[in-house]
């Protein structure tokens, strides 16, 4: 039969409170006294009842992790990943993680029923006041990925060197010229990873102008011009986009993530590409298992979304521990495969072509943004998911 508190107490003729002290570290308690009390709940066994200690110190031992509430998102592996490693984590050092939606709202009525102890914020909440809420109520958080808010403590891949030396890593291999399709500008990756995509090209300087959610645009550099199509959310504006690109010259077609490169496999094996595209060599900025999966294989980079999320933990826990943390970032890893990546040999039509895995030198620093020329002044209409009601997010941002 286990001990209680009490029964600990009055073996030892002390208070319940003495022991309670012992047992959290909290509050005065001579050195001889909580020695003696440890060294007897060793000798018994005695495991404190984990919702009481949790009582007395105010500790909830629960973790908030924000989710995406948008299903254009959530469709995405990298969500569900990150999650997993958080929760790995959490489970090591006795913690739970509940999950709630990316919201304000949301993480306000949790907080204010005190159920949890601190926050992982999985995607920033823009045109929200999350972070601000946060910081007044005191509450620990970190946030995994880009933001423009200043002072937030965020852990995060740098998508701008992964895919500076990806594309110069693929662009040695493969003649042609390049054409990159990815999200909407307000999306602070697609920004970085288009910034990798430029400085891998040598552009010093480029811009988006009005319209560049959707629109097809170029970037000036030494080899000529490389378009560039916005925009591409869901199987509509990526066919979409992707055609605007081949039109516009690119038979090297970077996708933005493994989402867009799955809408564009969907396209191919339905019918709703044409045959002339199928000669096109695409390369992917992020991997996943489904791209892994093709024969041949997708050139892509490889994120380890479960480390960032097991990484944002651990950085959460220094920080509920009071100790003084700054920003994390995780590496990447190439993976250009063994193929040349033609649509055609997605359709069962390989074409031979081991690539390179040498490295690559850093490409210039990106600056004074003032020349971007239009490849096609016509601009597509901008596609966006429908975000849930209470939603804080942008969609696909």
């Amino acid at each position: 039969m286990s001990l209680t508190i009490g029964e600990v107490a009055q073996a030892l003729g002390v208070s319940k409170g003495t022991v309670s002290r012992a047992i959290t570290g909290k509050g005065r308690i001579a050195d001889a006294t909580k020695a003696r009390i440890v060294e007897y709940m060793k000798a018994h066994d005695f495991l404190p009842n984990a919702a009481a200690q949790n009582l007395s110190t105010r500790k909830t031992m629960t973790i908030a992790y924000t989710v995406p509430t948008d299903r254009g998102l959530t469709h995405l592996s990298f969500f569900l990943q990150a999650l997993i490693g958080a929760i790995e984590q959490a489970m090591a050092h006795s913690y739970d993680i509940l999950t709630v939606s990316n919201t304000t709202a949301a993480v306000k009525r949790l907080v204010a029923q005190r159920k949890v102890d601190a926050v992982i914020v999985s995607r920033d909440p823009r045109r929200s006041q999350m972070f601000d809420y946060l910081r007044a109520a005191d509450l620990p958080f970190v946030l995994i990925g880009p933001t423009a808010h200043p002072g937030v403590v965020r852990i995060d891949h740098d998508h701008r060197a992964a895919c500076r030396e990806f594309t110069a890593a693929v662009l040695r291999q493969w003649s042609g010229r390049a054409g990159l399709l990815v999200g909407p500008w307000s999306d602070l990756v697609s920004q970085a990873r288009f910034d990798g995509f430029s400085q891998a090209l040598g552009v010093t300087s480029a811009v988006v102008g009005e319209g560049g959610e959707s629109a097809v645009s170029g970037l000036t550099h030494a080899g000529g011009a490389a378009p560039v199509a916005w925009g591409a959310v869901d199987e509509e504006s990526v066919v979409r986009g992707f055609t605007q690109l081949i039109d516009a010259g690119a038979d090297i077609v970077f996708c933005g993530d493994d989402r867009i490169c799955g809408h564009l496999e969907s396209a191919i094996l339905t019918g709703r590409l044409p045959a002339s595209t199928r000669s096109v060599r695409v390369a992917s900025y992020h991997g996943s298992a489904s791209l892994e999966a093709l024969n041949p294989q997708v050139p892509a980079l490889r994120f380890d979304s479960a480390a960032l999320g097991s990484a944002a933990f651990s950085l959460l826990l220094d920080r509920i521990g009071g100790k003084d943390v700054s920003d994390v970032t995780i590496g990447y890893e190439i993976v250009l495969g063994d193929r040349d990546g033609r649509l055609a040999a997605a359709c069962g039509h390989p074409v031979q072509g081991p690539l390179s895995t040498d490295p690559v030198p850093p490409g210039p620093p990106l600056s004074d943004p003032n020349k971007l020329s239009l490849v096609s002044p016509q601009e597509s209409p901008q596609t966006e998911a429908v975000p849930s009601a209470d939603s804080d997010e942008s969609p696909l941002e």
